[in-house]
């Protein structure tokens, strides 16, 4: 998305859709007729993929039957007007996991049940990325230890990152060094939770 148009729509659309985009998940509004009020851009992406008609961008009425198959295909029963937690199963791999929130009404409200409800989608199967940017900001990493950083992070092993790239095993692992470093950690599996951590920073 161009700089202009992410501005504008962080202006307007819900903070906590942001957080969540940040974050590497789904983040829907719907009312009490499960119409879409507001989606972020990865839940637009799930919805898509689910409706086979296109991504982040597929229009609202195909994402609103795409919930409604999600929501079909639930191991358990949703109610989008308390707090719930679902699952619902993948062919090819970990499941997407559904979270209810009712949104509290706004202040000065009347105190009726809230309308609209934010329903959370994390999908077990992809893993959130930092921005390499705010790798070598955070951390003074070189462009190359970023790259590396995230690719360990994707889950891939010294040698994968070898052959992919043809740099040799031994400046990778200098490489890798130099991150445990920089980063304050010293195996990969720390590595991997403190990208996890940081992947909210724009």
């Amino acid at each position: 998305m161009p700089p202009a148009a992410w501005r504008m729509k962080v202006q307007t659309q819900e903070p906590w859709l942001i957080a969540l985009e940040r974050m590497g998940c789904g983040g829907v509004i719907v009312d009490t007729q499960v119409n879409i009020v507001d989606a972020n851009d990865t839940a637009g992406e799930i919805l898509g993929r689910e409706s086979g008609r296109g991504g982040a961008e597929a229009r609202a009425e195909w994402k609103r039957d795409a919930l409604k198959r999600l929501l079909s295909r639930a191991d358990g029963k949703f109610r989008i007007d308390r707090e719930a937690w679902i699952s619902v199963p993948h062919e090819d791999g970990a499941p997407l996991i559904l979270h209810a929130i009712p949104l509290s009404p706004a202040t000065g409200a009347s105190p009726t049940p809230t309308d609209r409800t934010m329903i959370v989608m994390v999908d077990l199967r992809q893993r959130p990325r930092p921005s390499p940017t705010v790798l070598q900001r955070l951390f003074d990493l070189t462009p190359a230890e970023a790259r590396l950083a995230l690719a360990i992070g994707a889950g891939l092993t010294l040698q994968e990152v070898s052959e992919e790239t043809g740099i040799s095993n031994a400046t990778l692992r200098s490489q890798l060094s130099s991150t445990f470093h920089k980063t304050g950690t010293r195996r990969q599996p720390e590595l991997v939770a403190l990208l996890a951590r940081v992947t909210i920073l724009p």
